[in-house]
């Protein structure tokens, strides 16, 4: 089992700021509405660092790049884009955080009797008390790009997960499931 979600301090990151000030965020634009391996969150006076990253890990059957969505505290100029001389678009927010919810898929793959599975962050969902919401989503497991979106429902825009079942049509012999779970951080 491989296990590539966020991490538990991640998630108390995320559970000590229900309740404050979602002020705005900052990204690395590549092509709107999607960031390049970088977002900016400034939450309740601090700053952190929303990256996607690839990775090589043990993905199934074979070593893979592979995005992981982390989120880690850091000072507000150490978020830089690789792109445009570390140029970052601000977008304002200024909401009241209610919730986050924490998108994770749980993918299994079965090949000549042998099961291997992942669990991976898809993306996060900020909850706000006027009933918008802002997410964060990684669409594919091997893309650095964070697709931004502000709206309502937004769980409903994320990638489906018959995404995953279609990538692996092809190739005879390997039986996919996937499972969407989503944790909710009050």
């Amino acid at each position: 089992m491989v296990d590539i979600s966020l991490d538990t301090k991640a998630i108390q990151i995320l559970k000590q700021h229900v309740g404050k000030q979602f002020e705005r965020y900052s990204y690395a634009p590549f092509l709107a509405p999607d960031a390049f391996e970088v977002a900016g969150l400034y939450i309740g006076g601090n700053a952190y660092k929303l990256t996607a990253s690839l990775e090589v890990i043990r993905r199934f059957f074979e070593n893979d790049d592979v995005a992981i969505l982390k989120l880690e505290e850091c000072a507000p100029f150490d978020i830089v884009s690789i792109l445009d001389s570390g140029k970052m678009k601000e977008t304002t927010v200024y909401e009241t955080i209610v919730s986050v919810d924490i998108v994770n898929d749980r993918e299994t793959v079965r090949h000549n009797g042998e099961e291997r599975c992942m669990t991976s962050t898809k993306g996060l969902i900020f909850h706000f008390a006027s009933g918008e919401e802002l997410s964060f989503e990684l669409g594919t497991w091997f893309s650095e790009l964070i697709s931004i979106k502000r709206g309502r429902s937004l769980i409903k825009d994320f990638s489906p997960i018959d995404d995953f079942l279609d990538e692996w049509e092809d190739s005879e012999g390997y039986t996919p499931e996937c499972s969407r779970e989503v944790i909710s951080v009050k």
